[in-house]
């Protein structure tokens, strides 16, 4: 028999046929099997139709890759319980994102650290750091700015477009071998299964691949607002915490939190999202806030359908007494005249409340306090500090974005702490009495509530750059037209007794 005839007729890899059926029967998985090194005369069955499916992998070199996503690929079709997992068409997503022109590895290597972080519970600190590690180690410029921008959404219709292009070279590919070599039935048999198989994953990838995306893109969320935030897990805990009152000494404590929350979340704007406060859905709110008996009732009143103080905080709200060494601030201020629009008097006295030290400055101030400027002009400050074990009940949380209705075209992120209390109509009266007397002189009075056993400052503030310059992409005036509102259940929510 001469060598022409001999290739026809004999086994590929040296096998002979009964051999080679066998090992078809015994493992169905043969033509899947991991190759080691580039094809050779001495190579395996599998060696050899793995490097021939691997060629056929449209734009991929890596053979490795390659086999990752044949593996991945393999699975959902073989296995039902991989078909329910919603991770595993993540996976499937992420290995074609290497298909991907201009996204390829970088997208691929974020995506895999995702889905293995989600699969752990892995801490969103950790990611963040190992994605930006991987990106530094591609040389992708500056790594946190492209992750900030990056979105997996951008990609999805060329992931389709690859699920297609690397589907259908299979099936082709499947059908060359299927017809070109010398097989068993039982191995046909396979292959017809596998281009059934690909034809199937090619229609249901296309159904699954945008919820796919979401959950990349979901992920990534909180990756990305951990490095805008400078570590996002850890400062909405953090709110928590200085809202409850109470700090998590341990990992367990830490999950209580979370669990007991919910978190303050960011906002598409990035800022601190409103509480839903729908009048007609007190579900809605429920998880957010509960009235306990000797404390403020938050949700008594409501505006335009909303329970305004509900909304004005973002995340769970807290019922407890204020602490032995808190300090409360309040900044006040005349009435007067911003960017054309009049803002009534401010007083020493009120119910809302800056928890913590004082603002640094007027940016602090009115960024984290969402202060409008259609609330309070400012100029001056009342400090109070509980000196006694227990300070008056309040209501903690954290202050949520607020957009401008009046002076449109505000927009303030909030994030400060802030406490709903209810002074005594005695301790109110005095305050804003000495309130009134510094903003008459000019000069710091300071006072001590017997019956609380808080001691109270009031001063000026000294701050220059208050009224009409922050949170504005373009200031309002003539000729211009604002209209950066919140969302429908986002409405701006306090009045100007807001947190100061």
């Amino acid at each position: 028999m001469n060598a022409v005839a001999e290739e026809v007729t004999s086994a590929p890899g040296g096998m002979s046929w009964a051999r080679f059926k066998s090992m078809a029967v015994d493992s169905g998985q043969w033509i899947w099997g991991t190759a080691q090194g580039s094809f050779n005369t001495k190579a395996t069955i599998s060696q050899i139709i793995v490097d021939a499916v691997i060629g056929m992998v449209p734009l991929l070199g890596d053979a490795t890759a390659a086999r990752d996503l044949i593996a991945i690929s393999m699975g959902l079709i073989d296995e039902p319980k991989k078909r329910d997992d919603k991770w595993e068409w993540v996976l499937l997503v992420v290995m074609l994102l290497a298909l991907v022109p201009v996204f390829g590895g970088i997208a691929k290597g974020a995506g895999r650290l995702i889905v293995g972080a989600a699969r752990t519970s892995e801490a969103t600190t950790k990611l963040a750091k190992n994605i930006v590690e991987v990106l530094n180690r591609l040389g992708h410029g500056n790594a946190e700015k492209w992750l900030l921008d990056f979105h997996f959404a951008d990609a999805q219709a060329k992931v389709v477009d690859a699920l297609n292009r690397y589907t259908g070279a299979l099936i082709d590919g499947l059908t060359t071998i299927r017809n070109r070599m010398h097989l068993p039935e039982s191995l046909i048999k396979r292959i017809d299964q596998l281009r059934n198989g690909m034809t199937w994953l090619k229609a249901e990838g296309a159904k699954r691949i945008p919820d796919a995306i979401k959950e990349l893109d979901q992920k990534l969320r909180e990756v990305q607002a951990y490095i805008r935030s400078g570590g996002e897990t850890t400062s909405r805990v953090s709110r928590f915490e200085v809202a409850a009152g109470e700090k998590a000494h341990t990992y367990t404590d830490e999950r209580r939190l979370i669990e007991d929350g919910p978190l303050p979340a960011r906002s598409a704007k990035n800022g601190w999202k409103q509480n839903p406060a729908s009048v007609d859905e007190p579900s809605s709110w429920a998880p957010y806030y509960k009235h306990e008996d000797g404390y403020p009732d938050l949700s008594r009143r409501a505006e335009d359908g909303q329970i305004t103080a509900i909304a004005a905080n973002s995340g769970r709200m807290i019922n407890r007494p204020l602490a032995h060494g808190e300090k409360v601030v309040r900044v006040f201020g005349p009435e007067g005249t911003t960017l054309g629009k009049r803002v009534g008097e401010t007083f020493a006295d009120g119910r809302w409340w800056w928890l913590g030290e004082p603002p640094a400055n007027a940016t602090v101030w009115r960024k984290n306090g969402a202060v409008l400027d259609e609330w309070n002009r400012d100029g001056y400050m009342v400090v109070g500090q509980i000196t006694g074990k227990q300070g008056p009940k309040a209501v903690v949380g954290t202050i949520s974005e607020q957009a401008g209705r009046k002076l449109s075209g505000q927009y303030l992120e909030g994030g400060a702490i802030q406490a709903f209390v209810e002074m005594s109509p005695q301790a109110s009266a005095k305050l804003r009495e000495l309130g009134q007397k510094v903003i008459s002189t000019g000069q710091p009075e300071s006072w001590i509530d017997l019956a609380t056993g808080m001691v109270f400052e009031i001063k000026p503030t000294g701050w220059k750059d208050v009224n009409g310059v922050h949170g504005y992409l373009h200031l309002p005036g003539p000729g211009t037209v604002q209209t950066m509102k919140l969302g429908a259940r986002e409405q701006a929510s306090k009045t100007e007794e807001n947190v100061q």
